[in-house]
């Protein structure tokens, strides 16, 4: 049965604990909205719930009046239909008041339940979720936490997060201003009558409409704010600096560190940090070559970065590290080198892209993933492409190279269902990573280098 509203055992067993807690009057606030949250998520058990507690009413009223009556009928024992395994325990009284206290409360839930489906819903909740894929997880009010997100599902604000390389959703608020991020990211999102949004970590395209007067989006990073009045743009985010690119409109972006700002027109970049040049740059033309920067150090790596030893002739490296996919239990072994940087061009894939892959892996694997993460010129997430090889390819310990024609790379099959939201083909688009992983079984995997080149055009 493939039910959305079915409750899983882990979240029956949260909700007799917090059904538990309000029968005896112990339920704080915020497990008061999660108990609300659940119901809302599975209608079959709030309905079970409020037709149980009513049923214990009556089942009380009848023992209060001697098993005849309830509001002047007479009930039946066929009717009662009572579970002889339902105990109640202490005074009469006391269970009266408890299972009282417990239906109006479940009444009090649903009628709130209600209003929220209804129009009032619309307004508490300030954007929904039009794209999607990958682990996802939302943060709400009263720290209530799910994984179990949805295109479509309408959200209050709170906290939403790219929990691996391969997460993406898109959000769109009631004015049609969309936010995109992709990969490992953080964003704190509200509207309480002006649009705040705080990038923890990560980066996000967004295209924003015309905003209230008086009233721009506020962008807030670790070491700037922007303020939108309506344009496309990309912001990245790092412990010490920010990196915004503007390709249509204005964004007015100030530096916290000394409270200078800028106004950054169209096809203009700039980065904010306290330690570098806070100026406008031209959006330097889209390149169709790169290279690692594994010398350098691990920014700007997803994996465990290996230093490398000249002595013993080894380079430096990165180490694939496991992610659980939590709805199937099984694990993926992955490493993603961010290529979007505020120091370097746009790189974009063309017909004759070469992607080169050096690595090793220390025990058999039956296949090895390379792809690669898409965007649109305008930030737009355009999809994940990859390249699936048979584990033969390559060697246990010893090292491999492989030259890999991006014409090759298809779609990953994840997104096949918003494949109409996607690119038909890799080419044309701007990388923002490059991954490698293998699947289930760690093998060891790791990478000392990766380059992307166009190779000359054979007549």
């Amino acid at each position: 049965m493939n039910d959305k509203s079915k409750m899983e055992d882990s979240e029956q067993q949260r909700l007799d604990y917090l059904v538990s807690l309000q029968l005896d009057d112990e339920l704080c606030e915020a497990e008061m909205e999660e108990l609300i949250e659940l119901l809302n998520l599975h209608p079959e058990a709030r309905r079970r719930l409020v037709a149980t507690s009513l049923f214990d009413v009556q089942l009380a009223d009848i023992l209060r009046n001697g098993g005849q009556e309830v509001g002047g009928q007479e009930v039946s024992q066929d009717k009662l239909q009572l579970d002889r395994g339902r105990v109640f325990t202490g005074s009469l009284g006391r269970v009266l008041l408890a299972v009282a206290a417990l239906v109006l409360s479940f009444l009090a839930i649903q009628w709130v339940l209600e209003s929220l489906n209804s129009g009032e819903r619309q307004e508490r909740y300030i954007a929904k979720i039009t794209g999607m894929s990958g682990p996802l997880q939302w943060i709400g009010d009263g720290g209530f936490v799910t994984n179990k997100l949805t295109v479509g599902a309408q959200l209050p604000g709170g906290t939403i997060e790219g929990q691996s390389p391969e997460s993406w959703f898109e959000l769109m608020f009631k004015d049609g201003s969309r936010v995109v991020i992709a990969g490992q990211s953080r964003l704190v999102f509200s509207d309480l009558g002006q649009k705040e949004l705080h990038l923890i970590e990560g980066g996000f395209a967004a295209s924003v409409e015309p905003q209230p007067a008086g009233k721009p989006m506020l962008v807030y990073t670790r070491t700037a704010v922007l303020e939108v009045l309506g344009t496309e743009f990309e912001v990245e985010s790092e412990l010490a600096s920010t990196f915004l690119n503007v390709t249509e409109g204005e964004v007015r972006v100030k530096r916290l560190s000394d409270g200078r700002s800028l106004d950054v027109p169209a096809n203009h970049r700039v980065t904010a940090a306290a330690d570098q040049s806070f100026e406008l740059e031209a959006t330097p033309e889209v390149v169709s070559f790169w290279e690692d920067r594994l010398a350098l150090g691990p920014k700007g790596v997803y994996g465990d970065w290996l230093p490398g030893d000249a002595s013993e002739g080894r380079k430096p490296a990165v180490k694939s590290i496991p992610h659980t996919i939590k709805e199937t239990g099984k694990t993926i072994y992955c490493i993603a080198l961010r290529v979007v940087s505020g120091e370097s061009p746009p790189v974009v894939l063309r017909r004759d892209s070469q992607l080169v892959v050096e690595g090793r892996i220390a025990k058999k694997t039956k296949l090895l993933f390379v792809g690669v993460t898409l965007q649109h010129p305008n930030g737009d997430f355009a999809g994940r492409f990859q390249i699936c090889l048979p584990g033969e390819s390559v060697n246990v310990n010893e090292k491999f190279e492989l030259d890999l024609d991006v014409k090759d790379f298809k779609l990953d099959p994840s997104l096949w269902e918003i494949r109409h939201k996607l690119a038909d083909s890799p080419l044309g688009l701007i990388v923002t990573d490059i991954w490698c992983h293998t699947l289930w079984d760690s093998a060891g995997l790791e990478l000392e280098g990766v380059e992307l080149y166009e190779a000359a055009s054979v007549d």
